[in-house]
């Protein structure tokens, strides 16, 4: 049955396993460079599926075996059988192949099958006696009964030598304990032998394979006492089970479980319930009887496939340590679980203590296994195996006063085992046996791969270290190289964990002094001789110090007299002896906690008072100021900078002192520094400072700016420096500059702090806003158009054109702001009538885009035209005009001459002073990088011109336009610039002046005309003109028509009614 688990364990975790390369902890104590590694004879038989430590004594003296099961070894020289299994035993050697093997299946009847029985797939040794036994098993041995066979398991017992003794009623039991007349509903395939182990008075075998499957465990206890060796008792568990849960997949007997006094049995049933568990019984007459049960927490997971019970916390009772190989957390990606249950004196929570959990498919849990107290720290260790993690691993955890820590303390790759080829190492554990007489017990290590590894604990030492440097009060002026006067001991001696003071071996342990450790100089001392390395061999555990002493002297002109001259002694503990090879003779090791570097300190003497101490008072102040020392104006105390690019360069004014204030008394203040942090917006590009006053001062720039001050800064000194810096990394997004200030000083003081110089920032803009012509000149003339007349623009009058300029100097605005140009444009006269009349505003910066204020550009819809109109008439109107002009001229010679040339005048309409009427609007330069161009066209409405200002020698009209800046950053500051704008107009030659008429040619020509009138009325009268004809001499006439046939006509047609 666990062959067919095996391989499809096997079979899955190697299918899946990947390499993770997670790295190997620090390990501590176990050692895996120098191994004792044993090879199996046969490919393929699985050598290392189990192992077991084995002591045998002979004549009073102990030799340390290794016991190996091989369950898929070939038979030897049985008649018809190929493979049976088998078990070797190894002795501690160099030799990888001398391992024998054990006689236990010699010869067969045809009652019984040990083909294929796999001998060998449980190993274990007697430890508890001194002479004890070893226990074998192969659990598919088959009995046949009655014609059938029966897959009941067979085991093994032989004495301590290995050989069969006949009188010892142990090595006689055939261990046969499944009644191969049974079907497999009882004990028919019960597969003895699967797990088990031997103690001082009993035998525990699994038997997995028991009534149906559910699993049971056989128990053989014999009287101890010698006077009734033959007494014995067989026991099992009675317990109604459900069928397939494999009880007794794992076995172990001990202590302290769940009595201090009787042996407790431990089983794992893996499929109970699908998920697992652990079943503490107690042997009661014939029966175990179930105690306890601990149940597993996920499905599959195999919890309880193997067992461990050791004192992790020291408190006298065994913790149970419990394998889940097949766990798995999807989330974590973590794969095979250990779950520790610490004891409550003699009972089990059903939670566990803590879970640990291994890598993803790496059969984490497959094996665990208590190791015994590898470091001797008084606290028992446990191992687990993770065989499916790339060539296997080893884990091992400590225990101590509080139980286990979630991490490991060492991890064993299988690919660190040196000479041992592993592929599955881990996959079986057996420890707790000190196999090299060195105080410290071992772990025996097995695999898959033919191959098994004996790891041994390397001894642990506390090392005493005691490390001096005197005198501590050193006079620099008397300790020349001549006559060192410095003295540097180191006195060493050492301990062994496990409290061993016989321990004999050599350690040589070389030493190192480091002498001024801390100075970032040139070291102030100097060894003799230049000597600074010993080696240092103790002998004996707990014997008395051995000590070295070096001396030092101290170096011409030392300045910095105040920092301690610091002394490191550094201890080099090496891995192994180079002389010694030999596998008995592993190389001690520190303990973790052991501290490898000891230190040691000297002081100068110096004048700071009796104590020896210096304490300074350094206080710092700075402000900002122009590169001509005047400093930046405050506002609300801060000072603020208008920067603009033509500012290249600012100060910063430092002044440190070293004066006595209230309550300080200020002594010199060794090695002042001043550390100057630089925000990205300046750079640094000097210091100033006066060489007479301030000859210590100097700066070095890396990261930050550091300025040595003095060493020391005497007391009721004071230094004064000016840091310079450019300002080419100002831009419009920097608001404020921060440098920060610190003071340090080897004297002490303790109210030093960062000092914060802020200086903030308002940025000035400074574009230049012109136009290209200051002036546009026009004429107005023709005749007056009414506006209902006009349809498209050059109806209007003569076109004008502005053309501004806007340039910005400094950097483009980006996201900051907007410039923009505001117009106060004379749209009209003072009386309401058209003047410039705007048809198009294009602003041209990255792109070309119009700027239409709402109801200012062409309010009436005219069509545009570009073209200017003519402004001179044609030659035929001229020609007219200039005829009647002369005509009037002959007729009223004296009058004429003198209104035909009336006064003319200039004119000037502005907004400001009320002669024209202006509509103000703006046009942002949203397209604008670092140049723009405002292009404004209009008409100059000619009528206006013509009704309002005929007599007009000229008329100048006013425009403005202003560049403004439009922003939300409070920092972000500009002028605004006005530009006057002016457009001259005139009249043409050509324009007709109105004749006025004197008064009294109009009152006669009034009355000649009402003469006229009555003479003409007169006339009419005399003819007749008002007189009708009668009535009856226009029916005569009629009627001759009538006869003349002739037709009236239209008005007589009208008139006949009358």
């Amino acid at each position: 049955m666990r062959n067919l688990n095996m391989f499809l364990r096997l079979l899955l975790w190697t299918a899946l396993a990947a390499y993770r390369g997670t790295p190997t902890c620090d390990g501590f104590n176990i050692d895996a460079k120098f191994p004792v590694i044993k090879q199996g004879k046969t490919d393929g038989s699985f050598f290392g599926f189990s192992v077991a430590l084995h002591r045998q004594t002979t004549k009073g003296s102990d030799t340390y075996l290794l016991l190996v099961g091989a369950p898929k070894e070939k038979a030897n020289s049985l008649p018809n059988v190929n493979e049976t299994g088998a078990v070797y035993a190894c002795p501690i050697s160099e030799d990888r192949t001398d391992c024998t093997r054990m006689d236990l299946v010699t010869s067969t009847n045809p009652s019984e099958i040990v083909e294929g029985m796999w001998l060998g797939v449980t190993v274990t040794s007697q430890r508890s006696l001194k002479e004890g036994r070893v226990l074998a098993c192969g659990h598919r041995y088959v009995k046949i009964s009655t014609g059938q066979r029966r897959m009941i398991g067979k085991c093994f017992v032989r004495s301590n030598d290995l050989t069969f003794d006949n009188n010892d009623l142990w090595q006689t039991d055939s261990y046969e304990r499944c009644n191969p007349a049974d079907d497999h509903k009882k004990e028919g395939m019960c597969n003895l032998g699967i797990s088990g182990g031997i103690t001082e008075t009993d035998v525990v075998l699994g038997a997995t394979g028991s009534n149906n499957w559910k699993g049971n465990v056989h128990l053989t206890w014999r009287d101890p006492n010698p006077d009734n060796f033959g007494n014995s008792i067989q026991r099992t568990i009675k317990d109604d089970k459900k069928n397939n849960i494999y009880i007794g997949y794992s076995v172990l007997e001990e202590r302290k479980l769940l009595s201090r006094d009787h042996n407790t049995v431990v089983t794992g049933s893996p499929r109970d319930e699908s998920k697992g568990s652990v079943m503490l019984g107690e042997q009661i007459q014939d029966k175990i009887q179930i105690i306890h049960t601990i149940l597993g927490e996920q499905v599959g997971s195999y919890f309880g496939s193997s067992l461990a019970a050791t004192d992790l916390n020291n408190d006298d009772w065994n913790d149970l340590i419990i394998g889940a190989p097949f766990y798995f957390d999807r989330n974590a990606l973590s794969g095979g679980a250990v779950y520790v249950f610490m004891n409550e004196n003699g009972s089990f929570q059903s939670t566990c203590t803590m879970k640990l959990t291994g890598e993803a498919f790496s059969g984490f849990g497959t094996a665990v296994a208590a190791i015994g107290d590898v470091n001797q720290d008084g606290f028992q260790d446990f191992a687990v195996g993770a065989p499916f993690h790339g060539a296997g691993r080893l884990y091992i955890w400590m225990g101590s006063k509080t139980g286990v820590s979630q991490q490991p303390s060492q991890i064993i790759e299988g690919t660190s085992v040196v000479n041992g080829n592993f592929q599955t190492f881990g996959y079986s554990i057996n420890a707790g046996m000190d196999t090299d007489n060195n105080g410290y017990p071992d772990i025996l290590v097995g695999s898959l791969d033919e191959h098994v590894a004996l790891l041994r604990a390397r001894p642990v030492i506390h090392l005493t270290t005691d490390f001096t440097a005197e005198p501590k009060i050193v006079d620099p002026k008397n300790c020349p190289a001549a006559n060192p006067c410095i003295s540097v001991k180191a006195c060493l001696s050492f301990t062994l964990s496990n409290g061993n003071k016989d321990f004999k071996k050599n350690i040589n342990i070389p030493c190192e002094v480091e002498a001024d450790m801390l100075y970032s100089k040139k070291p102030r001392v100097q060894f003799q001789n230049g000597v600074n390395k010993f080696t240092i061999t103790l002998t004996r555990p707990s014997s008395s110090p051995v000590c070295y002493i070096l001396k030092l002297s101290v170096e011409d002109h030392v300045k910095d007299k105040l920092e301690p001259v610091v002394f490191s002694l550094n201890i080099t503990l090496p891995e192994h002896d180079g002389n010694a090879r030999s596998i008995e003779d592993l190389y001690p090791i520190k303990s973790p906690e052991q501290k490898l570097t000891q230190r040691s300190e000297i002081n100068f003497q110096k004048a700071c008072g009796l104590d020896n101490k210096c304490t300074s008072n350094l206080q710092l102040s700075a402000q900002f100021a122009y590169d001509n020392g005047t400093l930046v104006p405050r506002k609300k105390l801060a000072q603020v900078l208008q920067f603009d690019k033509s500012l290249k360069r600012i100060k910063l004014l430092v002044v440190v002192t070293n004066f006595d204030s209230s309550g300080k008394v200020a002594e010199d203040a060794h090695l002042a520094m001043l550390n100057v942090s630089i925000p990205n917006a300046i750079q640094y590009s000097g210091v100033r400072s006066d060489p007479v006053q301030n000859p210590d001062v100097e700066c070095r720039f890396d990261v930050t700016v550091m300025c040595e001050l003095g060493n020391p800064l005497k007391a009721k000194e004071e230094v004064s420096l000016q840091l310079l810096f450019e300002t080419s990394g100002i831009d419009l997004y920097t608001t404020a500059i921060e440098i920060q200030l610190m003071l340090s000083t080897l004297s002490e003081q303790s109210d030093l702090r960062p000092t914060v110089a802020a200086l903030q920032i308002e940025s000035i803009i400074k574009p230049s806003f012109y136009p290209e012509d200051f002036e546009e000149k026009t004429k107005f003339g023709g005749t007056v158009k009414g506006e209902y007349a006009m349809h498209n623009t050059s109806d209007v009058g003569s076109l004008l054109e502005f053309s501004l300029n806007v340039d910005m100097h400094d950097e483009p605005l980006g996201d900051m702001g907007t410039l923009a140009v505001e117009f106060d444009w004379p749209f009209e006269v003072s009386n309401g009538k058209w003047l410039l009349y705007l048809t198009k505003i294009v602003v041209n910066g990255e792109s070309e885009m119009d700027c239409i204020p709402a109801g200012v550009i062409n309010p009436l819809n005219l069509t545009l035209s570009e073209s200017r109109p003519s402004q001179a008439r044609s030659k035929r109107q001229t020609d007219e005009n200039d005829m009647e002009e002369k005509i009037q001229l002959q007729v009223v010679e004296p009058q004429a001459a003198i209104t035909l040339h009336p006064s003319r005048k200039s004119y000037v309409l502005d907004c400001s002073v009320g002669t024209a009427r202006c509509v103000k609007f703006t046009c942002p330069l949203l397209n604008m990088s670092r140049t723009a161009k405002i292009r404004v066209r209009s008409r100059l409405w000619n009528s206006t011109m013509l009704e309002d200002y005929p007599n007009a020698l000229s008329v100048r009209v006013k425009v403005r336009a202003t560049l403004k800046l439009i922003t939300d950053k409070p920092t972000i500051k500009m002028d605004a610039l006005d530009l006057p704008l002016t457009v001259y107009i005139e009249p043409e030659e050509s324009v007709e002046i109105p004749y006025e008429l004197p008064l009294w040619i109009i009152i006669s020509a009034a009355v000649a005309g009402l003469l006229l009138l009555g003479i003409i009325i007169l006339i009419m009268w005399k003819c007749g003109f008002f007189q009708r004809a009668s009535r009856r001499e226009m029916y005569e006439a009629k009627a001759q028509k009538a006869e003349m046939k002739i037709q009236p006509s239209e008005t007589e047609k009208m008139i006949e009614d009358y």
